[in-house]
């Protein structure tokens, strides 16, 4: 029998999950839903684990999940499962049924994302429907996933409500708590590094939220006045790293046409406390960043003219990146006949194996256009990418090099840290360009 969370006293509520009495559920397990499930897990409480991939289940309930990202939070899931305080399965109605807490983690969709689409949260939608079927009075639901302000409020509480057939802050607390998590991290981020955002639908939600979150929040929890301004708070964060890294990738433009090394100035900019230049690069990448800016973009460019030109110019970049590499190399060699370009990494961000709208894709199909032979390296193994069709893709460094005239650094992954001018000499062809955005390669150019 479940314990109805809105009857218990604070000191109760927190002791049911700690103890293990009440389970967690959490709907969507990728790199958030593991990272929170981990923290919760932590500090004693027992998790479903809801997720639509077979594999992912199975890989749970047999002691076998892992992530090559964050070892701490292998070793959690893994270690609850001998302990059996994780449990993985497929259907709604025996996971919420079982929990009191249920968490949604699941993403929204990148793919018609920009522009003039609105943001895709189908998915989002479609798990509250779910969740909210078989929910019982006294029941918590959090949305974790990274919404456009008004989303939760709007869109998701009556789709909960009227499945359940329970009213929000009255019958169920309702909480918005947007992730705040980098992946390779994640799980110091939860438990150590950031404080949690918490809000709720009226003052009960509100109360409980803030209670379950402080338990794996060592850095506390922020109130916020709304869900909508706890929506706005994720969105702003995105947005303001979004529009610095345009200003770095603008001054790092600058700085080339005028000769001058601008990560030398940057870190002599960033030892005064009120400047954060960020670093250039190719563009920006993942799920988060280059999304964020359209959940509040669409209709207010006008209004929103430096959060649009900064879109704009990270957009740019990866194709900027890969024009000037055929500049170049016309001026410097002629022809681009039989040119071969490796660009070395697919991830979006080094150490992650995550190639979720790289702009690396960005940089490739520009070369393509050109009829260079194209390359792409990264460490990490994907089964499944995006990359054209007539793209080779390899882990093997030296086979990658091998004839190269063209090298152009996308990811900053370490394993590119020890690679010098002199080693792509040793495999490249003597007609050699490297362009290196992110600055891992020595000063002297071939």
């Amino acid at each position: 029998m479940k314990e109805n969370l809105l009857n218990l006293s604070d000191n109760e509520l927190i002791t049911k999950f700690v103890n293990g009495y009440a389970w967690i559920s959490i709907h969507g397990f990728g790199h958030v839903g593991a990272a929170i499930a981990s923290a919760f897990l932590r500090k004693g409480c027992k998790v479903i684990a809801q997720d639509v991939k077979e594999e992912v289940i199975q890989k749970i309930n047999s002691g076998k999940w892992r992530t090559i990202e964050d070892a701490e939070i292998s070793k959690t899931i893994i270690q609850a499962y001998s302990d059996g305080k994780i449990v993985a399965m497929e259907g709604y109605e025996e996971s919420v049924k079982r929990s009191s807490f249920h968490i949604i983690t699941v993403p929204f969709s990148t793919k018609k994302l920009g522009k003039n689409c609105p943001a895709d949260v189908s998915l989002i939608v479609d798990v509250s429907r779910n969740i909210g079927k078989f929910l019982e009075v006294g029941d918590a639901v959090s949305i974790e996933t990274t919404l456009p302000p008004g989303t939760t409020e709007n869109t998701l509480r009556p789709v909960i409500e009227e499945e359940s057939g329970l009213k929000a802050g009255r019958d169920f607390a309702l909480i918005y708590s947007p992730e705040r998590i980098l992946v390779g991290r994640a799980l110091e981020d939860i438990e150590s590094r950031y404080p949690k955002i918490v809000s709720g639908y009226g003052k009960m939600s509100l109360r409980i939220g803030q209670l379950l979150y402080s338990i794996v929040a060592q850095k506390g929890v922020i109130i916020l006045s709304s869900i909508k301004a706890a929506e706005a708070e994720k969105v702003f964060e995105g947005v303001y790293r979004d529009v610095n890294i345009a200003l770095a990738n603008e001054l790092a433009d600058y700085c080339e046409e005028e000769g001058l090394d601008y990560w030398e100035i940057m870190n002599a900019a960033n030892s005064q406390p009120y400047s954060h230049l960020h670093k250039p690069g190719i563009g920006v990448g993942g799920a988060c960043i280059p999304v964020y800016p359209y959940f509040i973009l669409k209709g207010r460019e006008r209004l929103l003219k430096l959060v649009h030109t900064a879109r704009k110019i990270n957009e740019r970049k990866p194709i900027e990146v890969a024009e000037r590499a055929v500049i170049e190399f016309r001026r410097k060699y002629g022809d681009l006949k039989g040119c071969k370009v490796v660009v070395l990494g697919l991830s979006f961000r080094g150490g992650v194996a995550d190639s979720r709208l790289s702009p690396t894709l960005d940089v490739v199909k520009r070369l393509l256009k050109y009829g260079c032979d194209v390359v792409v390296h990264d460490p990490f193994t994907y089964e499944e990418n995006d990359l054209p069709r007539e793209v080779v893709f390899t882990n093997d460094l030296s086979k990658a090099l091998r004839g190269v005239n063209i090298v152009i650094v996308a990811t900053d992954h370490s394993e590119y840290n020890g690679l010098t001018l002199e080693k792509i000499r040793k495999y490249s062809s003597d007609k050699l360009l490297v362009i290196d955005p992110k600055n891992i390669l020595p000063k002297n150019k071939p």
